[in-house]
């Protein structure tokens, strides 16, 4: 054998070794890769969409819900100019479409799937399907509505163009309502065109699952009301409601200023970003003087004072080189931890404070829930801010401030679950916005949650003592409800306008809770920056309070003292 032959035999093994590695590679390696490449000539896919979950108030009205819609293609593949214009001349006359000349141009020079108009409604969906049009069909769709409209919108949120939800409820439990998409496997021919004998195969749609909220759609109304009153009454910027059982944890209304109507012009919203935000779990502020009632709470479960302990108030009290001074700046004397809280006196507080010592008292600010999130799930939840005595910034006068609700950062949920704390015996609940989540199958409940025991029955008997004296022995208080013993405390925080702390420029809250023997709700009213004939949190947000809880009350049919007395 010549070198020529060696050569040639060599090549030709060479060439066998590589034609078999290449069909190797297709027929085995790339198998799966080519079948679907070779379906995909003469198959098509469509997508099926799930129905959307609805979303209930606690008493099963929907808040938002989907209904049943179409979307309109022309099958431009089909289309002849000779026959079919007049098709979409009707068309344009049903669907109200201005500018059908371009529509029909776009037909003509397309061969593909033509999309006319998304969501089209039932009655006009009718009047198509009876002309039985030959290029011209149509595929279920949906569209979500919101019945309440403005009803809770930073809580409910909203669905976008490609139906995934936007931000709150929407968005956080998407997954959970959107369900599992379905699809329609069916042959076409060389042009793209269904093959009408041809194979179809169907994998039909999980629908979404319903979620029950713990709001309750008319408190939620009462909530916004009163809160929307309160602004214009007020000359206010901004302000939340926030309407709980303090028992249990469940949210009953969750009420924002600005508020967002969930409307179909919703994302041409320019300040969309801002008003979609759910300022009861997101924004941060200083609570004020209802921290009063957390310090005298504390002191009271470590045994340090009693209602009657007293304090001599010199109007001031010094910590190192700063003073702080009584809100009203007035001087009272020897005065009792009750007249403290009645009066709401900063001396107070910080002697308060001071007794019970940094490390004790962070703990207990730390199981109360300040500094961190609830355990709500919902996004843009804010941890709040809480520097301690373990803090590289923290000094002694932070200790003294944030005994009367200064320096420390929390959301209006943190606030009200503080204080339901003290109205619950001393236990922290889990607050809660789901009640109950349907599948159609089965139902997942979510019953209430304590995380903790704070404090001991006795010291929240103690402080709910307290806080009934704060409305009740004040003939001006104005959360006095009527036909029902009130309870709560008022805060007035001051804001600070080029680093100096502004009286002009405050934010006015009350949290508190009704009826005092049983208690039903809880209730926070904040205000901000009230800029009418007051600015105080007795006279600002105590009426909105009272005005409520009043509402509230009379809807859920809870007697009044003396109509109790006259069933007796």
């Amino acid at each position: 054998m010549t070198w020529r032959h060696k050569t040639l035999f060599s090549i030709i093994i060479l060439l066998s070794i590589t034609l078999i590695g290449r069909l190797f590679f297709i027929q085995v390696i790339s198998h799966q890769n080519y079948i679907e490449q070779a379906n995909n000539l003469h198959s098509s896919t469509q997508k099926l969409n799930a129905s959307r979950g609805t979303i209930y108030d606690r008493n099963h009205y929907p808040l938002a819900t989907s209904i049943n819609t179409w979307d309109v293609f022309i099958d431009s593949s089909k289309f002849n100019t000779n026959s079919n214009l007049n098709e979409i001349e009707l068309l344009c006359s049903i669907l109200e479409i201005k500018n059908c000349a371009s529509l029909t141009n776009e037909a003509i020079q397309s061969n593909n799937q033509l999309l006319v108009k998304r969501k089209i409604t039932f009655t006009n969906i009718s009047k198509i399907n009876q002309l039985n049009f030959k290029t011209i069909y149509s595929i279920d769709s949906s569209k979500r509505i919101y019945p309440e409209k403005n009803l809770a919108g930073q809580l409910i949120g909203y669905v976008g163009l490609d139906q995934q939800g936007l931000w709150g409820i929407e968005k956080d439990f998407d997954e959970i309502l959107s369900g599992k998409a379905g699809i329609i496997y069916s042959e076409k021919d060389p042009f793209g065109r269904p093959i009408v004998l041809g194979q179809e195969t169907i994998k039909e749609p999980t629908a979404g699952s319903d979620i029950i909220l713990t709001i309750d759609k008319y408190i939620q109304s009462f909530a916004q009301s009163h809160l929307l009153q309160a602004i214009n009454e007020n000359k206010a910027e901004s302000g939340s409601i926030l309407v709980m059982n303090p028992l249990n944890g469940e949210i009953l209304a969750m009420a924002n200023y600005p508020e967002i109507n969930l409307t179909d012009d919703i994302l041409m919203n320019d300040n969309l970003s801002k008003d979609a935000r759910n300022k009861i779990i997101s924004d941060i502020y200083e609570p004020g003087s209802v921290m009063k009632l957390i310090t005298s709470a504390i002191a009271f479960d470590l045994n340090l004072i009693t209602p009657e302990t007293t304090y001599v108030d010199k109007g001031y009290v010094d910590v190192g080189p700063q003073r702080i001074q009584n809100w009203d700046f007035n001087t009272y004397g020897e005065t009792s931890i009750k007249n403290h809280l009645i009066h709401s006196l900063n001396t107070g507080a910080v002697w308060i404070a001071q007794k019970i010592g940094a490390e004790k008292y962070y703990n207990y600010l730390k199981n109360f829930g300040f500094g961190t999130t609830t355990s709500l799930g919902l996004s843009g939840e804010s941890r709040g801010i809480l520097r301690t005595n373990e803090s590289s910034d923290w000094y002694p006068i932070d200790l003294a401030t944030n005994s009367y609700g200064q320096g420390i950062g929390a959301t209006p949920l943190q606030v009200l679950s503080a204080v339901n704390v003290l109205i619950n015996n001393g236990k922290l609940m889990q607050p809660n916005v789901i009640k109950e989540i349907l599948n159609g199958i089965a139902a997942k409940q979510y019953e209430p949650k304590q995380e903790l025991r704070v404090i001991g029955e006795n010291s929240s008997k103690l402080i709910k003592e307290m806080m009934y004296a704060i409305v009740n022995e004040n003939i001006y208080h104005q959360a006095k409800v009527d036909g029902f013993k009130a309870a709560g405390k008022t805060g007035t925080t001051i804001n600070m306008i080029n680093q100096e702390y502004d009286w002009d420029y405050t934010i006015a809250t009350f949290a508190g809770f009704v009826p005092y023997n049983k208690p039903e709700i809880s209730i926070l009213v904040k205000i901000d920056y009230p800029q009418g004939n007051s600015n105080l949190g007795g006279e600002v947000a105590a009426p909105v309070f009272a005005k409520l809880a009043a509402d509230i009350l009379e809807y859920l049919e809870i007697a009044p003292i003396n109509e109790m007395v006259k069933s007796k």
